[in-house]
């Protein structure tokens, strides 16, 4: 890593690269990578999520050699990219039609200038702790780090965001404002106050893909933004193609304006799209109006990203994973949660379908303050731990995917043990 100090700022390629420590890896299979010195990994980060099928499936590699055999790229309409669109439009409830982008903070930022130009406000309603994506209008209210050091004795949060990076002007958190996740009552006092200025909700419908919608908030949300004339967004960059073929809309039965798409859909490959009913989008796309939005791309619709976005979502259907993912989830979170009791050990056991992810905490976590209440000591040594017996664990979110075996399951929950117990025991000495 000392090699990349003078060529990559910071020695990485993103804030997201490896923690605790860096990881460079040669090769990867199944729920499996092999870094540069030879030693094998049991992964559960999925390069951040797009590898529900594990790593270099054979059906994914084999669509993306034949693709590759075509052409790389060309900035023409292609076929595979027409073909994964309708599968898309076919399964999500929300998508009627779409427009690619390259990545899921790309849709993000596209979404909401549709949803500014369908409605002509500018303003922009979010949830504190909610990711969507680094652009400077997403970058909001969300990371610990930057969260102000009164914010835990607030017992209800101001609407206005703070920011999460040096370089985002205050002009970009002045167009918006926040609330706190499953505060249905917020919500509707925020809108009751500033409807006329907001153009958009924008919302992840599981938080992070771990934290789940307390019963109706959802419906409750669609309700009030359909009363202000609101448009809703569902940022299902995470849950789309996960939690159900149709996304976290699928699942909860509720139907946004805006749907923005990612990860899954690009197979491993960059890969971004926004999609809605055809009233909006054919009303942003009217070159007569003057709601239309220019919207463009180098690497839109891509058809190497297409052909594995494809292939992936293919076999997850083809193969009824969906169902097997969701009960392959719910036993494993179960059998955390069952280590934390027998230990004695205070938490929550977070996420949907293949999504997990252990809050060490005294206080239910539903949002993102009482988020805060987790023990940052111990979720960071039980990381360690897990890294210790070559488990590459996230404090945060983690992924099954259909590639982790049933002794892959029960080597996790032995380390799991293992790494809580010798924290603990740390923490006696």
């Amino acid at each position: 890593m000392a090699a990349a100090k003078p060529f990559l700022a910071e020695g990485r390629f993103s804030s997201q690269d490896s923690k605790p420590y860096p990881l460079v890896v040669a090769r990867a299979s199944g729920g499996r990578v092999t870094d540069l010195d030879g030693n094998e990994w049991l992964d559960y980060n999925l390069g951040h999520g797009p590898l529900i099928l594990g790593h270099n499936h054979p059906e994914v590699r084999a669509a993306v050699a034949a693709q590759l055999t075509r052409g790389t790229t060309w900035g023409a309409f292609n076929e595979v990219a027409l073909e994964l669109a309708q599968t898309i439009c076919a399964s999500v409830p929300g998508i009627a039609s779409l427009r690619y982008t390259a990545s899921g903070t790309e849709a993000v930022f596209t979404a909401l200038r549709f949803a500014r130009a369908y409605t002509g406000r500018n303003g922009i309603l979010r949830f504190e702790g909610a990711y969507h994506g680094h652009s400077d209008l997403a970058l909001l209210s969300g990371k610990v780090a930057h969260a102000p050091a009164t914010i835990r004795d607030e017992p209800v949060p101001d609407s206005r965001p703070f920011v999460d990076s040096a370089g985002i002007p205050g002009s970009a958190a002045a167009e918006c404002f926040v609330a706190p996740y499953n505060n249905l009552a917020r919500v509707a006092e925020i809108l009751a106050q500033h409807a006329g200025r907001i153009a958009c909700l924008i919302m992840e419908p599981i938080q992070l893909c771990l934290i789940p919608p307390r019963p109706g908030f959802l419906t409750g949300v669609r309700e009030l933004t359909r009363r202000h004339g609101i448009l809703l967004i569902f940022d299902e960059v995470v849950t789309g193609f996960r939690v159900a073929r149709g996304g976290a809309q699928e699942l909860y039965e509720v139907r946004p304006d805006l749907t923005v798409l990612g990860k899954i859909t690009g197979g491993g490959f960059p890969n971004g799209a926004v999609g809605g009913p055809a009233e909006i989008m054919d009303a942003i796309f009217d070159p007569d109006s003057d709601r239309y939005v220019f919207h463009a791309g180098t690497f839109c619709g891509h058809p190497v990203a297409a052909a594995a976005g494809l292939a992936q979502i293919t076999v997850l259907s083809r193969d009824g994973w969906y169902p097997r993912l969701a009960s392959m989830g719910d036993e494993f979170r179960t059998a955390l949660r069952e280590i934390l009791r027998r230990l004695g050990v205070p938490g929550q056991v977070l996420g949907v379908g293949p999504a997990w992810g252990v809050a060490f905490s005294t206080r239910e976590v539903t949002d993102f303050r009482s988020g805060l209440s987790v023990d940052a000591r111990l979720s960071q040594d039980v990381v360690l731990g897990m890294w210790a017996r070559g488990i590459l664990y996230n404090a945060t979110r983690n992924y099954l995917c259909t590639a982790h075996t049933d002794r892959d399951l029960e080597e996790t929950l032995a380390a799991f043990e293992a790494s809580v117990r010798e924290a603990l025991d740390q923490r006696r000495i």
